[in-house]
């Protein structure tokens, strides 16, 4: 699993996995499933991966 950077707030997010949409008007739509970094109980998000990629960027650690 990675982290990564939010680009505009800076927050640590990490990425737990990539989904396939399957909602009818987005059948197939590639989604990555993320969560807050260094949360005790962190909120858990869903973003298509091409705006993912284009709002975050990988930390290494």
């Amino acid at each position: 699993m990675l982290v990564y950077k939010h680009l505009k707030t800076g927050n640590l997010y990490l990425k737990l996995d990539e989904v396939k949409n399957c909602t009818n008007s987005n059948d197939g739509q590639q989604m990555i499933y993320y969560c807050e970094y260094g949360k005790e109980t962190p909120l858990k998000f869903v973003r298509e991966k091409s705006e993912f990629l284009e709002k975050f960027e990988a930390m290494y650690l």
